[in-house]
């Protein structure tokens, strides 16, 4: 099992260290960022949902603080140890207010902080060229997040549309897979925007032969899915097209 907490503690420890190396540096995954204004965003995250837990938050959210003007590494290393604090204290299955419909616990916030800091650590040491590996059973649970949770599937209110073209992503490490069916879906949400064949997928439980195949350590496909890395080191069969949309639908997915 996964302690969702400890990856918290040290990679928001690794984003202070690269902030006390420097604030001003771009931060080339975030463009327009500074090193600053990725702690300051940490931060606000960190309070933001130690607030929803220990206030008791369920059917809606509160708004998020606003971040100080200066000495922003002390606000987020406040932020950090409070949220640890809030997070250790609760029961992961206490009901609490989240994004996502299916699951509405503290629990969703402990696996979601921990993938917030590792793809926040890798922004903050791609800014001072110091990046370190991500870890491989929290890699492989983050390619389960991200493709699971943020990117497949289509809103409730949209009419679908699947291809037969497939893509299997397998983690090396330990050698879970997941495959991918490329589709659209069109509609207009209740707030009233329209879409129009937007690309999307959907998880595919056939046997078909796949059109594209990713394959790699799994903290290096994590970081990828996030825009935090290429696939150089990885092996890449297949589609070359079908796996740009991967990418892309991944970054619509979680602006």
């Amino acid at each position: 099992m996964i302690d969702y907490l400890a990856h918290v503690a040290s990679d928001a420890a690794r984003i202070a260290e690269m902030g006390r190396l420097g604030l001003d540096n771009p931060v080339p995954s975030c463009p327009g960022w500074t090193v600053a204004d990725l702690i300051a965003h940490t931060g606000v995250v960190y309070a933001h949902k130690a607030t929803i837990v220990s206030e008791g938050w369920i059917d809606e959210q509160p708004a998020p603080i606003e971040p100080p003007d200066s000495d922003v590494l002390s606000f987020f290393e406040h932020h950090a140890a409070e949220l640890l604090d809030v997070l250790s204290a609760a029961d992961p299955a206490t009901p609490a207010a989240t994004w996502y419909p299916a699951d509405q616990t503290v629990g969703f916030w402990r696996r979601r902080m921990a993938h917030e800091s590792v793809i926040h650590r890798l922004d903050a040491e791609l800014a001072h060229s110091a990046v370190t590996a991500v870890d491989a059973a929290l890699g492989a649970d983050g390619i389960d997040e991200i493709l699971l949770i943020m990117m497949t599937g289509a809103p409730e209110w949209s009419k679908t549309k699947s291809t037969d073209a497939v893509v299997a992503i397998t983690e090396t490490d330990g050698g879970r897979s997941w495959r991918l069916r490329a589709g659209e879906f069109t509609g207009t949400s209740p707030r009233g925007n329209r879409y129009v064949a937007e690309p999307t997928f959907f998880i595919d439980t056939s046997d078909s032969a796949p059109a594209a195949s990713i394959t790699g350590a799994a903290g290096v496909l994590d970081a990828w899915l996030w825009g935090r890395g290429d696939l150089s080191s990885v092996t890449v069969i297949g589609d070359s097209s079908l796996v740009a949309r991967v990418r892309a639908v991944a970054a619509d997915s979680t602006q």
